[in-house]
């Protein structure tokens, strides 16, 4: 059934909601703020509304005492709502991003009454790219009962598998504004050495995926002397630099061959003017990029993500510190397991080896009491800090244990080998 596509204000906009209603928003830099800002304006009148989301890069408004009529549901916890999780306003959902697109949609457990997107405007044709943010928001509001698009000129207009028509949306406000940014992060010397490490082990030709933060960036900055990589689920401003210095090709992909598969991009107007109308980048949902089927057909898939604790036995825990949850799951054990069903393929584990300023290790004898589990054992593959590479994969209880103490801090060595 065709919607309105009804030009209106904010304030109407937001007046469409009702209380206890679910909205979802999209995460990162494609969060459309002014829509936002104005839910909590009138937060008042829509008590028990649940805000549905992920990484937020401002400062929880909605979280806030005054707006405390609204919860807040979340795949990604932060320590900055830790007091409104106290309140009982802020749910926790443990869930990785390959299932998000089922259970955050029509039919789901968190299925949406409303989605709100941010969109570039529309084409000649009334097409409306979902820019810099794909993955959970645009298979939503294709399904669901309400949808409101703050279109905006800056927002750049991706392409690829990015797109609602004008007909699928309910009404829309126009703003004219910069989207959140998301700065590279400063790097230092044990994530420059992390970098160095991880960059060692990934090939030539292979497919990365790399998260956010200081050791991504790290990472992506290491690979500049590498060729014909392909990237894959994120983009930050440092994926740019290597694509203009034709580090990244994406030419030997057996899936979508000479483009990149991605759900999220954040970054600065830097990253931001590469994405738009840029053939090189596919816009997929998380039902694709994060599908471990889709990344095992990639050959050389070289998954890197971060962790707050390993274990000797190869456990990871990348979301919380015993049991307070800190993070989310995100697409951790998503691209751990598909780099474990792709040839050639290699999950890489990075992570400063002390925390707290130097300390406690974060190689332990075994996770702390109450933490996550957000990849397994049996997935166990490489682990790297600043001190070096720990092959984990196909190695036993002592094996393993030996090689993570090796890399862990020389302060803590004979602790943790006096506990193998």
């Amino acid at each position: 059934m065709s919607r309105a596509f009804a030009r209106c204000s904010l304030v109407d906009a937001v007046g469409r909601l009702r209380p206890a209603m679910r909205v979802l928003l999209p995460p990162g830099c494609g969060e459309p703020a002014a829509l936002v800002a104005e839910i909590c304006r009138q937060s008042a009148r829509l008590p028990d509304l649940t805000l549905l989301g992920g990484i937020h890069l401002g400062d929880y408004p909605f979280a806030r005492p005054e707006h405390a009529a609204l919860r807040f549901a979340t795949w990604h916890m932060s320590p900055r709502l830790d007091e409104a999780r106290r309140r009982g306003r802020v749910e926790f959902v443990p869930m990785r991003y390959f299932d998000l697109v089922s259970q955050f949609a029509a039919g789901g457990a968190w299925a949406p009454d409303c989605v709100l997107v941010h969109c570039a405007p529309p084409d000649a044709r009334g097409y409306l790219s979902l820019g810099v943010s794909v993955s959970v928001a645009l298979p939503a509001a294709r399904r669901a009962p309400l949808v409101i698009a703050q279109v905006n000129a800056a927002m750049p207009r991706t392409l690829g598998n990015a797109f609602l028509h004008r007909s699928q949306v309910d009404c829309w406000v126009e703003v004219d504004e910069p989207l959140t940014p998301y700065p590279p992060p400063p790097i230092g010397e044990v994530e420059r050495a992390i970098g160095r490490h991880v960059a060692g082990l990934v090939p030539d030709g292979a497919t990365v995926q790399v998260g956010i933060g200081a050791i991504p960036q790290a990472v992506l900055e290491a690979l500049a002397t590498h060729r014909d990589l392909a990237l894959h689920s994120l983009l930050v401003d440092a994926s740019v630099t290597l694509v203009e210095r034709g580090v990244v090709t994406n030419a030997l992909k057996r899936v979508h061959r000479g483009r990149m598969d991605i759900g999220e991009a954040m970054g600065t107007r830097r990253l931001f003017d590469f994405l738009h109308e840029n053939p090189l980048v596919n816009m997929e949902s998380s039902g694709f990029v994060h599908d471990p089927e889709i990344v095992a057909q990639l050959d050389r898939f070289v998954a890197i993500n971060s962790a707050l604790e390993v274990d000797l036995g190869g456990q990871v825990t990348a979301e919380s510190l015993g049991p307070r949850q800190v993070a989310g799951i995100g697409g951790q054990f998503d691209f751990v397991l598909g780099a474990s069903r792709s040839r050639d393929g290699a999950a890489i584990i990075a992570l400063p080896s002390t925390g707290r300023d130097g300390a406690v290790s974060r190689i332990v004898p075994r996770l702390q009491a109450g933490a996550a589990v957000t990849s397994p054992r049996a997935l166990a593959d490489w682990v790297v800090t600043e001190h070096g590479v720990a092959r984990l994969r196909g190695r036993g209880e002592r094996g393993r244990a030996e090689a993570l103490t090796a890399v862990a801090h020389p302060r803590f060595r004979e602790e943790l080998r006096a506990t193998s």
